[in-house]
Parts: C-alpha cells; sequence; structure tokens
C-alpha cells in the first residue's frame, strides 16, 4: 500500500513538472478554457438573471404563485364561470395556516367604449387596499389617483388604452360584459387614473376596478350570493415553497369542484420561453466545452507525440503502461484543476459585477422587454443558484478531464521499440 502511494505521488508530481516544460503552451491553454468558462459562466448567470426576474414580475403582475378557479376556465374563458361563494375555500385555506395571502379577484372579456372609440379589453377587480398587485402597480400611476373600496364608479386603465379609446381623466367609458346565453350588461365607469408599465399589452388592454364594480356583473348572474369572484389568486412568503403548497392546496380543497393552478400552469407560454432560452444557453456551453476539450487534447497530444522517446526508455527501463496511462491523465487533472480555478476567477469576477451593477438592456431591445406575457426591468443582475455553480463546475472539470483520455491511451501503447527508433 505504501509503495503504491508513493508511486501516486512520484507520478503525480512528473505530471506536474511534465506540464509545465512548455510554460508558454500550458498558459495559452489554460487561459483560452478559462476564458470560456467565464463567458459560460457569465452567459448562463445573466440567463438565470432574467428568468428569475420575468418569473417575479409574472407572478407580481399576475395571478400569484398559485391561483383557483373553475375548473373548466383555463381552457375556455367565459364570462360566466365563476366562483360562487369565496368565503368557504378562503376558510379552508386559512385553516392549512398558508404562509403567503389570498387575493380575491374578479376577471372579464369587456367591450370598453367611450365617445370616440371601442376595443376589447381585461377588466381586472380587486381588492384596492389589501392586493400584492396594488403596491406594483400604485407606483405605475403617471396621472390621477388611485382608488378606493368605496369606490362606486372609478376605473384605473393604462396610457395606451387612454390613447386608443383618445379620453383623459375624468372621461366616462362604458363596460360592455357579455354573458351567458348571448345577453349582455353594460355599466357607466369614470377614469380616475392613468398608469403606465414596462408590458405594452397590460397599458393598452388592463382596466383596474374595485371587487364592489366588477360584482355588479356577476350579481345579476347570482343574486343569492354577492360574495362571487372569478379567482383567488395566492402569493407565497416563499417561492420555493410552492410545490409543497400547491399539492397541500390541491388536496385539501378536491371537494370543492375547483382547479388549483401553479403559475407555470397558468403561464405555459413564458415556461416553453424560459425552455428554449436556456437550451440556447446550454448550446452555447457546448460549444465552448466542444474548444476547451480540442485545447486539452492538442496540449496534451502534443506534449505526448514529444516525449515518445523518452516514454519508450521509462518502458524500456521496466514502467509498465498503467504507469504511463495515470502519468499523462494526470497531466489532464491538473489542467483540469487550473482551468477550473482560472474559469471561477474570471467567471466570479464577471458574475460579481454584472450581480451587483447590473446590465442596460434597454439600448439592446428598441421593441422592449416584454415576452411571454410578462417582462424583464430595464437593468437585468445576474444570479447563480448553488446548484447551477455545482453543474457548471462538474461539467467543465469532467470535459477537460475526459479530454486527456485518448493522449494517455497512446501514451501507454507506446512500445520501447518502437519509440527508440523515432
Amino acid at each position: 500500500m505504501n509503495r503504491q502511494r508513493l508511486g501516486l505521488r512520484t507520478l503525480t508530481m512528473l505530471a506536474w513538472r511534465n506540464l509545465w516544460r512548455h510554460r508558454r503552451r500550458t498558459i495559452i491553454t489554460l487561459t483560452s478554457i478559462s476564458l470560456g468558462f467565464g463567458l459560460s459562466v457569465f452567459s448562463i448567470s445573466l440567463g438565470d438573471g432574467g428568468h428569475n426576474n420575468m418569473i417575479k414580475n409574472a407572478i407580481d403582475f399576475g395571478e400569484g404563485h398559485i391561483a383557483i378557479q373553475t375548473t373548466d376556465y383555463l381552457q375556455a374563458p367565459a364570462n360566466y364561470k365563476f366562483i360562487a361563494d369565496q368565503n368557504p375555500i378562503i376558510e379552508r385555506l386559512q385553516q392549512l395556516n398558508l404562509q403567503g395571502k389570498i387575493a380575491p379577484r374578479i376577471a372579464l372579456q369587456v367591450l370598453v367604449s367611450s365617445a370616440n372609440n371601442s376595443i376589447g379589453a381585461a377588466l381586472q377587480s380587486i381588492d384596492m387596499e389589501k392586493d400584492p398587485r396594488v403596491e406594483k402597480l400604485k407606483t405605475q400611476l403617471v396621472d390621477g389617483r388611485w382608488l378606493t373600496n368605496n369606490e362606486q364608479r372609478g376605473v384605473l386603465i393604462g396610457e395606451g388604452m387612454a390613447r386608443k379609446l383618445k379620453v383623459k381623466l375624468g372621461s366616462k367609458i362604458v363596460l360592455l360584459v357579455g354573458k351567458k346565453g348571448g345577453d349582455s350588461e353594460a355599466q357607466l365607469a369614470r377614469v380616475r387614473g392613468i398608469f403606465k408599465t414596462a408590458m405594452v399589452e397590460l397599458d393598452s388592454f388592463l382596466i383596474l376596478s374595485n371587487l364592489q364594480f366588477g360584482q355588479r356583473y356577476l350579481s345579476s348572474e347570482d343574486q343569492a350570493n354577492p360574495n362571487a369572484v372569478t379567482r383567488l389568486a395566492i402569493f407565497l412568503d416563499e417561492h420555493d415553497s410552492l410545490p409543497y403548497w400547491h399539492q397541500e392546496i390541491k388536496t385539501a380543497l378536491k371537494n370543492f369542484n375547483v382547479a388549483v393552478l401553479s403559475w407555470e400552469e397558468m403561464m405555459p407560454e413564458l415556461v416553453q420561453y424560459i425552455l428554449v432560452d436556456d437550451i440556447g444557453n446550454y448550446i452555447m456551453l457546448i460549444l465552448i466545452l466542444a474548444v476547451i476539450v480540442f485545447g486539452i487534447i492538442n496540449t496534451v497530444l502534443m506534449s505526448v507525440l514529444e516525449r515518445t522517446r523518452e516514454f519508450g526508455l521509462l518502458r524500456a527501463i521496466g514502467i509498465n503502461r498503467g504507469h504511463l496511462l495515470l502519468l499523462v491523465f494526470f497531466e489532464s487533472i491538473w489542467l483540469s484543476l487550473f482551468s477550473v480555478a482560472g474559469g471561477w476567477i474570471i467567471g466570479g469576477g464577471i458574475y460579481w459585477y454584472f450581480s451587483t451593477v447590473g446590465l442596460d438592456i434597454t439600448g439592446m431591445i428598441p421593441e422592449g422587454t416584454s415576452f411571454g406575457g410578462t417582462f424583464m426591468d430595464p437593468i437585468m443582475y445576474a444570479e447563480l443558484s448553488m446548484q447551477r455553480v455545482t453543474q457548471i463546475t462538474v461539467i467543465v472539470f469532467f470535459t477537460t478531464l475526459a479530454s486527456g483520455i485518448y493522449p494517455a491511451i497512446k501514451a501507454a501503447r507506446i512500445t520501447p521499440v518502437q519509440a527508440l527508433r523515432t
């Protein structure tokens, strides 16, 4: 055992010295691999930061982490599909000690008309004081004031909609809602505020009101229960707890004839966009790894070919094939270790800068930063989870290590007679 340990130690030291025989070539190889690694870290961390920002905005401006609605609403949205009474569901959720906020909402498809124009729109009725969307949209007001829960006819519209309808603060608009059986109902509203967000679709399509206004459309459908809503949006305190609470709520409400949907199920387009973008990042990583592989093979193989006569002498004095294979393989191990270390020094420095300062992407995407029903903030910050750090490190390390297998096998196949003739 001691001889074996001594042999491995000797081979490791020889591999270290062999690696630095051609110092310039080794440094160039390590630098190219480290730069490629650093570029991969930058690309993936910036991608993850953008994706996480889009998800956060989709949850904050959308329907939360989890949405509770009628079973067939997602497949075929209709104004007459709503939860008749929200109270029993809320009571059941409170019994679970849910770590988050419950926001009752009414979502209706409407035809909004002014004296100048008519367009299709989405009416969202929310609690104007407690809904998590309030703190996000309240800061986006560019004109007027925020609504109260006692507002009789007031609504908020986006800047794009105000432009299309040619209305301003105080203007009257009519909201027409289609109902089951072909009937319709119209309500008069007055513009109390105008908002502007980073999403053009939101600014041109969304109308906000308090719950009382939206329930007027549902009350005629169900006179017996004024607590009707189309959806309950749940905003969790911890994003990572989504799988747990999704399953818990589905189990708790299995007898309520409602669908319990996560944000991924509510926004499949966003999930597909992130998946495609992730694939693009990994394709880039594969291309960089291909360059790394050829760089390692070139460095180690050149080293092997230059030492063919030396390897022949070693074989002649009794060094077996296994020792030669290990010797060259240890050179690859040293290269792998230094490549990963250098890559994280470069990539870590780039990551630290962009995670702190961020990258302004407004000039890069002049058409806007909205994708898949959500948007990215103008300043994008790099993000890396520990899982991603481990993933990148393992992939690069073992790719670099595997690159030394062929040169090691070639060195092990050298015979003393052939080597001494070269």
